[in-house]
C-alpha cells in the first residue's frame, strides 16, 4: 500500500533566516514555508516574522497587515506609524484606525478617512465629545447603523426611504454596478447584477431582523429584475449570461433605466431636483419624511387607544 509522504518540518528559524537574507536565494521558498506555518507558531517567532515582512515589499507588508488584525500587539505601533506616514496604504489605515491611540487618529483624521474608513473612525471615536459626525460622508447602510447606534427611532417607512435612496443613487451612477453575470437565480427568482451591491446586501440583511418591510422590498427587487430580463430578452444569452467588457456599460445603463422607472414617484419627483453629489439635500429630505412617519405612527396609536376605550368589559 502506498502512502503520501509529508516532509518533516524544519526548524522555523531556518525559514526565517532564509527569508530575511535577501541574497540567500531562498526568499521565495522561505516565504511559502513561513506563510504555511505561521498560525501554529509561538508568538516569539510570529513577532519576528511580522517585523521581517513589514520591512519588506508591498505584497509582504500587506500579508503582515492582515495577520496583525488577529495577533495585534502595541510593539508594532512605531514601525506601523513610520510605514503609514511613508506609504498611506489602505489596509494599514484600518490598523491605524482600530488600534492606534485616539489622539493619533484625530490628528490624522482627514488622511485616514478616505471612503468607508470614515464610518470606522466614527465607530472608534463615537464616545469622543470632540468628534463631530458628518453624516454626509456615510453610505445608506452605514447611516442606518449610525441611527441604530444613536438609538434613533427608525420606522419601517424610514427603512424604505433609505432603501429607495440607495436604489436611486445606483440608478444615477453614484455607486457602480459589479461586473460579471447579468443575473443570478435566488431560488426561482432571477436578480440582475444591479442589485449585487454590498451596501444593499447589508441593508437587506439588517431588515430581516429589525423591520417588517424586508419581504415587500425583496419582491420589488424580483419584479424589477424580471422586467429587465423581459424587456431585453432578445439581447441576453440566458445560457451564458456573461457580457463582454465592451458591452457592460450599455447593459448597466439599461438596468439603471428600467430600475429607475420603478422607483416610487414620491421619491423621484423630489430627488430629481437635487444634485446627486449633494448628500445634505437628501438627508434633509429623509428628516422631513421621518417627521411625517412619526406623525402617522402617533395617529395610529391614538386611534388604537380610542378603539380600546370603546371595548366593553
Amino acid at each position: 500500500m502506498e502512502y503520501w509522504k509529508i516532509e518533516h518540518n524544519k526548524p522555523i528559524s531556518i525559514a526565517i533566516k532564509g527569508y530575511i537574507d535577501k541574497k540567500s536565494g531562498k526568499v521565495t521558498e522561505s516565504r511559502k514555508e513561513i506563510e504555511r506555518r505561521f498560525d501554529g507558531l509561538d508568538w516569539r517567532y510570529q513577532k519576528q516574522i511580522l517585523f521581517g515582512f513589514l520591512q519588506s515589499g508591498a505584497t509582504d507588508r500587506e500579508w503582515a497587515y492582515r495577520k496583525l488584525f488577529a495577533c495585534w500587539d502595541e510593539c508594532f505601533i512605531t514601525t506601523l506609524q513610520e510605514l503609514w506616514e511613508r506609504y498611506h496604504e489602505k489596509t494599514l489605515s484600518w490598523l491605524v484606525i482600530r488600534f492606534f491611540p485616539t489622539g493619533y487618529v484625530k490628528e490624522h483624521l482627514e488622511e485616514l478617512s478616505e471612503g468607508r474608513n470614515y464610518f470606522f473612525i466614527y465607530e472608534r471615536l463615537a464616545e469622543d465629545k470632540d468628534f463631530n459626525l458628518d453624516k454626509t460622508r456615510l453610505n445608506e447602510a452605514d447611516l442606518l447603523s449610525v441611527k441604530r447606534k444613536q438609538q434613533e427611532t427608525i420606522t419601517d417607512d424610514d427603512f424604505e426611504d433609505l432603501f429607495y435612496l440607495l436604489i436611486y443613487k445606483i440608478c444615477k451612477g453614484a455607486y457602480s454596478i459589479r461586473r460579471g453575470k447579468i443575473f443570478e437565480y435566488h431560488g426561482e427568482n432571477p436578480i440582475i447584477s444591479l442589485f449585487d451591491n454590498r451596501i444593499l446586501k447589508r441593508m437587506m440583511d439588517e431588515a430581516v431582523y429589525y423591520y417588517n418591510t424586508a419581504e415587500k422590498l425583496r419582491k420589488w427587487i424580483y419584479m424589477v429584475s424580471k422586467d429587465y430580463l423581459r424587456s431585453y430578452k432578445t439581447e441576453i444569452d440566458f445560457d451564458y449570461p456573461y457580457p463582454k467588457r465592451e458591452q457592460f456599460d450599455r447593459i448597466a445603463g439599461s438596468m439603471r433605466e428600467i430600475c429607475y422607472k420603478h422607483i416610487p414617484t414620491k421619491y423621484t419627483t423630489v430627488w430629481d431636483a437635487y444634485d446627486i453629489s449633494d448628500q445634505q439635500k437628501f438627508l434633509d429630505d429623509l428628516d422631513r419624511r421621518h417627521k411625517k412617519h412619526l406623525q402617522k405612527s402617533d395617529l395610529k396609536h391614538v386611534n388604537v387607544s380610542f378603539e380600546e376605550d370603546l371595548i366593553p368589559y
